[in-house]
């Protein structure tokens, strides 16, 4: 039931509130969001995840309303406008060829919402300061409650999907929401946050360039070398493929750790075994776990606690606390370690290139919380070229100066000073930046990377998991500093290759594109070589002698067509 369209999106997400200012910090509406449809459409994007539309506490989390503190999911919040100027923005984004998907707050309502009135028996505990659902507590009426709002979205408002948070807490309600709809002629995508169920077609926080905390990973395998980025292809991973640091604290203070060129601690990965721990709980969740095997730890120690990681993939799992859990089970040659399976399972694959959540409680207070701010190389080469589907938050696009909205606080529940905070939910996009030359340059270039995307569909776009048609080789280079591993996206017919430079200098390098990878590549010997970045231009045949030692120059990043280049590949 997934719809056909679902590979190809380019995900824009937009805070109502912040994105537009018609009357002032925290005015935006639907009305005011439809009139900014043409500059979408100009931009290039195809899908806008809407992290506002319901019924919604003012202050709750950062002291600023948000579209997480849900007080009546099944109503529109009055402040963004009526249900005919929310249709009628859904119905204007569809003739720009943009679609819409709604946020769905999966966990409960604020707890003086009417709903805890009008059906006590919904709910049961809490989490995040509100009032959740029971939805283990057997209630028909509450199900079928859930089906037909967001059926009604969708056949009636017009909206195309949504986006779960904090993942679908009951997948066999949203699957029969995405039957009704699917029969109705309306298939829909699903976006669960996380998660390990099969009813989603993907995971928002699949694959994320950044810690919400700490800012973008440069580190990243994604930013290093995509083509090692195995699962983007759904291939599996082997016990070479990855590489994982563990670290044991003991009892009695001391620490060992694999990373320790002298030590004796050993970590070997195993790969997929019995289903013994969940993601974040600690009961099994119905998934195989990846299982590891540690030798050389001490044994006449007590543990305290291990903490695995995955420096390429800010991947991290834990014995104690919260977070990814770990079980352990001691073996005669060590301690076998089982933990949640990070890869989203056989679905469309995703890459988070920023989102709402960056800036999160604890994100230092001088740090801009925008992830990209003017790469062309993160943009390029880890994101919009990338064979998944991109998501970035609005603003990214034309390197938008960071302004917090000014009653956003530091503190998820609205302590500290207002106007401080750095949630990037919160930042209040100043659109006469657009004046400045800066941000006009990166407008444009982002554009023109779409731009390529879209001319590129049948090199770019997310991997069917059942039909992989796309293959990614990495091409050896010879350079005078250390660069990203460029690589080569081909379908047998012609391919697109792509050199990142994210440093400050402008280096040539000289590419070594060999017989081998052309042939596997697209079959020719003496392809039609077009440049593509940052403007279209043929080349002309070139033979593969002559690839073998080919130097193309890639200007420093940060600059208007910096930061790469990029090259397309054909037989005729």
């Amino acid at each position: 039931m997934r719809p056909d369209w679902a590979q190809d999106l380019i995900i824009y997400e937009v805070a109502t509130k912040g994105f537009t200012s018609p009357n002032g910090p925290e005015s935006g509406t639907f009305r005011s969001l439809m009139e900014k449809m043409d500059y979408l459409e100009d931009l290039g994007v195809n899908a806008i995840w809407l992290t506002g539309h319901s019924l919604s506490d003012s202050s709750h989390f950062y002291g600023i309303w948000t579209q997480y503190a849900c007080i009546e999911p099944d109503k529109l919040d009055p402040s963004l406008g009526t249900e005919a100027e929310f249709k009628e923005m859904v119905a204007e984004a569809h003739r720009h060829g943009i679609r819409i998907f709604l946020d769905t707050i999966e966990h409960g309502v604020m707890s003086y919402s009417p709903l805890i009135k009008q059906h006590p028996d919904w709910f049961e505990g809490g989490s995040w300061g509100m009032t959740d659902y029971d939805w283990d507590g057997n209630h028909p009426d509450l199900e079928k409650w859930w089906i037909e709002i967001w059926t009604k979205a969708v056949l009636d408002w017009g909206v195309d999907g949504f986006r779960c948070d904090c993942g679908l807490h009951r997948p066999d309600l949203w699957l029969e929401i995405k039957r009704r709809c699917a029969a109705a002629g309306k298939p829909i995508f699903i976006l669960g946050e996380s998660g390990v169920e099969s009813v989603s077609d993907a995971c928002q926080r699949d694959i994320m360039l950044f810690d919400q905390r700490r800012g973008r990973l440069d580190n990243h395998a994604v930013l290093t070398n995509l083509s090692s980025v195995k699962d983007l292809f759904h291939q599996p991973f082997g016990p070479d493929d990855i590489a994982f640091n563990c670290t044991i604290f003991y009892k009695d203070g001391s620490i060992s750790t694999n990373a320790d060129e002298d030590g004796t601690l050993e970590l070997r990965f195993l790969g997929l075994g019995e289903d013994v721990i969940g993601f974040w709980e600690r009961d099994p969740d119905g998934a195989p776990d990846w299982t590891w095997l540690i030798r050389g730890f001490d044994r006449d120690k007590s543990i305290q606690n291990i903490q695995l990681t995955c420096p390429e993939r800010s991947w991290r799992w834990q014995l104690q606390r919260g977070g990814w859990q770990l079980a352990v089970t001691e073996q005669n040659d060590g301690l076998k370690i089982s933990g949640g399976n990070p890869l989203p399972g056989p679905k469309l694959r995703v890459i988070s290139v920023s989102c709402h959540d960056c800036g999160w409680e604890g994100f230092p207070a001088d740090k801009n919380p925008y992830m990209v701010q003017g790469s062309r190389f993160v943009f390029g080469y880890g994101c919009l070229f990338v064979p998944a589907i991109p998501i970035f938050i609005s603003g990214e696009e034309f390197d938008a100066d960071y302004h917090p909205l000014p009653r956003l606080t530091p503190d998820l529940y609205g302590k500290g000073e207002a106007g401080k905070g750095r949630w990037l939910y919160g930042s209040w996009l100043q659109w006469d930046q657009l004046e400045e030359e800066r941000h006009r340059a990166m407008l444009e270039d982002v554009k023109r990377m779409i731009a390529i995307r879209k001319e590129h569909r049948d090199l770019i776009h997310a991997v069917d998991p059942k039909k992989p048609d796309i293959t990614i080789q990495p091409i050896p280079i010879i350079s005078s500093v250390d660069l990203p591993v460029p690589y080569l996206l081909s379908n047998g017919k012609r391919a697109m290759l792509v050199v990142g430079n994210p440093t400050e200098n402008t280096v040539e390098v000289e590419l070594q594109i060999t017989e081998e990878i052309l042939d596997t590549a697209i079959g020719c010997q003496e392809p039609v070589v077009t440049n593509l970045w940052p403007c279209e231009k043929r080349i002309g045949r070139i033979n593969v002698k002559d690839l073998a030692h080919y130097k193309v120059k890639v200007l420093r990043d940060g600059i208007p067509g910096g930061g790469l280049a990029v090259l397309r590949f054909e037989r005729e």
